[in-house]
């Protein structure tokens, strides 16, 4: 029964990268490589599943270190589509220092929708993704964005919240607008060692000159989409949200590793001695008796929220969050819990305002359904 939900597969091609970020959780100094069989089994796996369409993730370490793979496997996967009457949809995470024009247009002529791993302005990326020799890579992705846009104006830029740059995100988040980004998701590290109370509280304030600087955009009424606010306004207006609806914990997507084996999430293909706990599979013989066992046990509710004000609309539902945190993925972690019961009054202030406001951008986003925006046109 289970199995008639997943849609999506998310591809490790290679746990090998050309950076060395600092709160990156990929095994290090791994060079595995995902063979083309394996991959293609994997496709097999999410193809004959969900209604007309599948999905097909490119992910890593860095997957543009198998661009000709990624090709190959494009190819596959719509002619298999093709086979069985649905529409192969493509995702690619990335750091984008290995675009090239070339490249670009493939992802163009084939709808590859990217993400980009940008944390900022030159002091807020520099300060924690770097190439191996130490150095920042602000310059090598500052200097593609441009051509990045050019090919696909919806590229989202996924930017990691740490301790070093709780200072940035206002500055971080004017220079990426000014660079023409329109769709940001931000993540705080929550394994980092270093939050503190004071640090929190810096961080707050920085949240709240992004919401000035949401609801100046929103006024502006250009389209764009925060993740870090849009999702919690999105769990205001369609709540109560129940848990498993907003986590795809093993069922609506999985993750394959290199060597074939199947996991709920990205963040358990790892290095990490239980990881092989959450294994749910091969692509050589499909899915075991865990993976259902591993999604009841993240939909059990959870026993440090009972009676929270919040239940719904926190992000304690997160199975591979709180396991990367407490070793367990059904505990939530203390830094979490800071974290929501200090955002989601920032953000419910920020939708009050805009409620009252009758704000256009507001209502069209989060309270009536509104026409698709990524008309991602193929040449």
């Amino acid at each position: 029964m289970l199995q008639s939900w997943l849609v999506k597969v998310i591809l490790h091609l290679t746990l090998a990268c050309n950076l060395r970020c600092r709160y990156c959780y990929a095994p290090r100094q791994s060079h595995e490589r995902m063979s083309l069989e394996t991959g293609r089994k994997a496709i097999d796996l999410v193809a004959g599943l969900g209604d007309g369409s599948f999905c097909v993730s490119f992910f890593g370490g860095e997957p543009l270190l198998m661009f000709d793979e990624i090709v190959q496997l494009v190819d596959f996967a719509e002619r298999r589509g093709a086979e069985l009457g649905k529409k192969a949809c493509f995702r690619l995470s990335t750091n984008g220092t290995l675009f090239t024009e070339e490249r670009l247009r493939f992802c163009r002529q084939h709808a590859v929708y990217f993400a980009v791993s940008l944390d900022g302005d030159r002091e807020a990326h520099d300060a924690q993704r770097i190439f191996p020799d130490g150095r920042g890579s602000f310059d090598e992705l500052d200097a593609k964005l441009a051509m990045m846009l050019e090919y696909n104006p919806y590229a989202v830029v996924t930017s990691v919240v740490t301790p070093p740059t709780v200072d940035r995100l206002r500055d971080s988040i004017e220079y990426m607008w000014e660079k023409g980004l329109r769709y940001f998701a931000h993540q705080p590290d929550y394994t980092h060692p270093d939050w503190t109370p004071q640090l929190l509280q810096r961080l707050e304030r920085s949240y709240r000159q992004l919401a000035e600087f949401y609801l100046e955009k929103a006024r502006s009424g250009e389209y764009f989409h925060f993740s870090l606010f849009d999702d919690k306004l999105a769990s205001h207006a369609d709540s109560p949200v129940q848990l498993g609806q907003t986590c795809d914990f093993g069922a609506r997507k999985v993750s394959v590793a290199p060597d074939g084996r199947i996991f709920p999430c990205v963040q358990f293909v790892s290095d990490k001695p239980d990881a092989e706990d959450y294994c749910i599979g091969h692509v050589d013989s499909g899915f075991t008796s865990r993976r259902e066992a591993l999604i009841q046990r993240n939909l059990r509710p959870r026993e440090q929220c009972e009676g929270c004000a919040l239940l719904g609309r926190c992000a304690n539902f997160c199975g591979c969050m709180n396991w990367q945190t407490t070793g367990d993925i059904t505990t939530v972690p203390g830094i979490l819990c800071a974290h929501e019961r200090m955002l989601i009054p920032i953000v419910d202030e920020l939708g009050n305002e805009m409620w009252n406001e009758r704000n256009r951008h507001f209502l069209q986003k989060h309270y009536r359904e509104f026409e698709m925006r990524f008309e991602y046109r193929v040449d």
